[in-house]
């Protein structure tokens, strides 16, 4: 969908403009910026601010998630006194939840005996994107994200593996805990957060950022509050590091062309776009692919998180699937593709998995296809589902397929020509129809039979402001902004319009974590 910057702001939330009426009436130095489109001649508004107190720091970081965290770290090592404003009530965002990140050349890959060759690496990204990614973007990143592995370790971050997803190069690695397990990326930011305190970065909670500053072309800081509380936070530069719109239905639907209520976020709240909505309002900033985003495998009904047992077991293994029309409709093997699969999901009207039960025996002996290390499954090892499966309220169970077809709302003889058929291509070990492989085709004989309906899904966006290599956001006319920065899940440019898992698995957790670090080091370059 093609989204000029007018249509965006005349059709979408912009974070300042939400303080517009409390305003008039407080402190009287008065600044002006650009907020949401007027609606007779689509020009921006402006929304004036009347700050009640002013504050003064080097750096202005928006998040605190694994961008904003490395940015604020970064920043104060580098001699910068740094600010981080957090809208929610706790630090870290979404990127608590998250199990890793991308590196390519780090230490602890040299140690492991993993050797990747980031030329290569590069140009399967390109091709990957469709060469609709930013070429020194992508190079920065490949450059520069094992050094932030290094950095991160530096930090006292420890590592369990560093392992691949489905095609991917092996550059994902697994934080640990204190036994050495794989563990959440909270750990790897509790240790962040703590090395920042104590290099006298100042963590705010519950402080949203409203607007920018912005003085002729440059961002000179942000505004938090509104009314008599409002506050202009002034700074040589500032990091947006908001995490993107996951959470902001009107901006999904502009940019994405498809009903919020169509898809599942997992995830933190607060991911509202106020990064991209101000930057684009108030600083006339571009963006890159903003409808990217970054689907998952799908949720069955009854389920809270996605690593629960039959989200794990049922849509991220190449279970058979079928859709409205009781057919099969693709090589499940692309489940390990998490974009390849969101693609399906969202372009689809209805998805539904079909097993039996040998296949949860196979599960339980043989253990899954896809791993999932911090649910301790892994490839060739048995991994206990039964109970997860059995208990689960939106999975269907019925004797026979024609009865399951009922269960789920399909087509009896439909569903049950589908599987005799698929069933065909298992016992012959060549699927005929889409070309699944012989060692995941598995038959759909034993009863009882299970189905369940699968709702798209989808973790984050990853389309966001336009950056260069540096991190920095430019402009409508292709220039740098003066003073902005993005970072992570604000910042567009590393992908086309996918997530790229099946190249560089975990790639979205490093680029927040190396984006973040070389936005403050551009920044403590330039005030040097």
């Amino acid at each position: 969908m093609d989204i000029s910057r007018r249509t965006f702001l005349a059709g979408s939330f912009v974070a300042g403009a939400g303080v517009i009426g409390g305003l008039a009436g407080c402190a009287p130095t008065a600044q002006t910026s650009a907020g949401a489109a007027s609606s007779d001649d689509d020009e921006p508004q402006k929304i004036e601010h009347r700050p009640a107190s002013t504050e003064s720091f080097d750096v202005v970081v928006v998040g605190s998630g694994t961008a904003g965290t490395c940015a604020a770290l970064r920043a104060a090592e580098k001699g910068l006194s740094v600010v981080c404003l957090e809208k929610n009530s706790s630090l870290g965002g979404t990127s608590v939840f998250a199990e890793g990140l991308c590196g390519i050349g780090s230490s602890y890959q040299t140690e492991q005996g993993i050797d990747v060759d980031k030329s290569a690496v590069l140009a399967d990204t390109m091709n990957y994107h469709h060469y609709a990614c930013l070429g020194p973007v992508v190079h920065a990143f490949i450059d520069n994200c094992g050094a932030t592995i290094d950095w991160l370790q530096g930090q006292g971050v420890a590592w369990s593996s560093v392992v691949a997803l489905g095609e991917s190069y092996p550059v994902w690695h697994l934080p640990a805990d204190e036994n050495g397990a794989p563990t959440h990326m909270q750990a790897v930011l509790e240790i962040l957060q703590q090395k920042a305190e104590a290099a006298d970065v100042e963590f705010r909670t519950s402080a949203a950022m409203t607007d920018l500053a912005v003085s002729d072309g440059t961002v000179t800081g942000v505004y938090t509050g509104s009314g008599n509380d409002e506050t202009l936070i002034e700074a040589n530069a500032v990091i947006l590091a908001s995490g993107g719109y996951a959470n902001n239905a009107e901006l999904f639907e502009t940019f994405t062309g498809r009903p919020y209520d169509s898809v599942h976020v997992w995830g933190m709240t607060g991911r509202d776009g106020d990064g991209i909505s101000t930057a684009t309002g108030t600083a006339n900033a571009d963006t890159h692919i903003p409808s990217a985003v970054m689907y998952h495998t799908g949720r069955i009904d009854g389920t809270d998180a996605f690593s629960d047992v039959p989200n794990f077991v049922l849509t991220m293994q190449p279970t058979m699937r079928v859709n409205a029309a009781a057919e099969r409709y693709f090589n499940e093997a692309a489940t390990s593709d998490f974009s390849s699969t969101g693609n399906v999901l969202t372009t689809n009207a209805a998805n539904y998995v079909v097993f039996d039960d040998a296949y949860i025996e196979h599960i339980e002996q043989n253990g899954p296809f896809c791993p999932m290390p911090n649910l301790g499954a892994f490839v060739g090892q048995p991994f206990a589902c039964r109970e997860g499966i059995e208990s689960c309220e939106g999975v269907q169970k019925a004797d026979t397929v024609e009865e399951l077809a009922e269960r789920l709302g399909l087509d009896a003889e439909t569903l049950a020509s589908t599987v005799e058929r698929y069933n065909g291509f298992c016992e012959s070990g060549i699927d005929a129809d889409y070309g699944k492989p012989a060692a995941q085709l598995l038959s759909v004989s034993t009863a009882p039979f299970y189905g369940a309906k699968i709702t798209p899904t989808l973790f984050t966006t990853v389309g966001g402001l336009r950056v260069n290599e540096h991190l920095q956001v430019i402009d409508m006319q292709g220039a740098p902004i003066a003073g902005l920065y993005a970072a992570g899940g604000d910042a567009g440019g590393l992908y086309g319009a996918n997530y790229d898992v099946d190249v560089c698995s975990g790639s979205q957790q490093g680029w927040a974590a190396t984006s973040g670090r070389l936005a403050a080091e551009h920044i403590a370059q330039a005030s040097a």
